[in-house]
């Protein structure tokens, strides 16, 4: 990893601080929102997908303590950030991270199912225009490059476990598409939070899906000013 004097260290209280890198992509309030959202259990094993320097994983463990950490994130660099925040936490021996495209992710990789998928996934399809002079770390967690909105919740889908629980945050414009992708994978959408800033329109919306749940769906709302 570069030196050390690159990062910024970011306390979330409970003993669990990160560093995040102040060069590449920094994590935003889309990931503290996210992380507040989930309801997590102390006996849950927990994988996050695009987790980039795992930022919603320490700060989810921060707020409730859980089992058990995977991480997986296609970014070589970013898999470094997530190294050095597993050693500053002694995470060594809960943690595990699959440094891969989340497509090649397979059950066999743990032990058993997992209790909760996490992603803070990209979300802008590609359209070739919108990636003009960003960096590839940026395009990469800004945009579909390596892994789709249906990819992610497919593999979600097979690696949670029978009322397992995936938490996500994604734009708001994106609301059917999300639960209608959840609903073709088992996935069954449980509680939406739509997020709202000074527009009249929401901006982003949370989502828990509980895999082979019954239909039935909380609506609820934040205002952030």
């Amino acid at each position: 990893m570069k030196n050390i004097d690159n990062f910024k260290l970011e306390n979330f209280g409970n003993g669990i601080s990160v560093y995040q890198s102040e060069e590449l992509y920094k994590f935003t309030q889309d990931a503290v929102l996210l992380a507040k959202f989930c309801n997590i259990k102390h006996t849950d094993n927990v994988l996050e997908l695009c987790a980039g320097s795992g930022i919603i994983s320490f700060y989810t463990y921060s707020l409730c303590p859980f089992n058990h950490l995977y991480l997986n994130e296609i970014q070589p660099e970013m898999c470094k950030i997530i190294e050095e925040n597993i050693k500053f936490n002694n995470f060594k021996r809960k943690s595990k991270i699959f440094n891969c495209n989340l497509k090649d992710l397979k059950l066999s990789d743990f032990n058993k199912p997992v209790d909760v998928v996490i992603c803070n996934p990209p979300y802008q399809k590609v359209n070739g225009k919108s990636l003009i002079n960003e960096k590839k770390e940026i395009a990469l967690a800004r945009h579909e490059i390596e892994a789709t909105l249906e990819d992610i919740i497919k593999k979600s889908s097979e690696l949670i476990k029978d009322k397992g629980r995936l938490y996500m945050v994604h734009l708001a414009s994106r609301s059917a598409e999300l639960v209608a992708l959840c609903h073709n994978y088992k996935l069954e959408v449980k509680k939406m939070k739509f997020i709202f800033t000074n527009q009249k329109e929401a901006y982003l919306v949370l989502i828990e899906a509980v895999k082979n749940a019954n239909p039935g769906v909380r609506i609820l709302k934040e205002e952030i000013k």
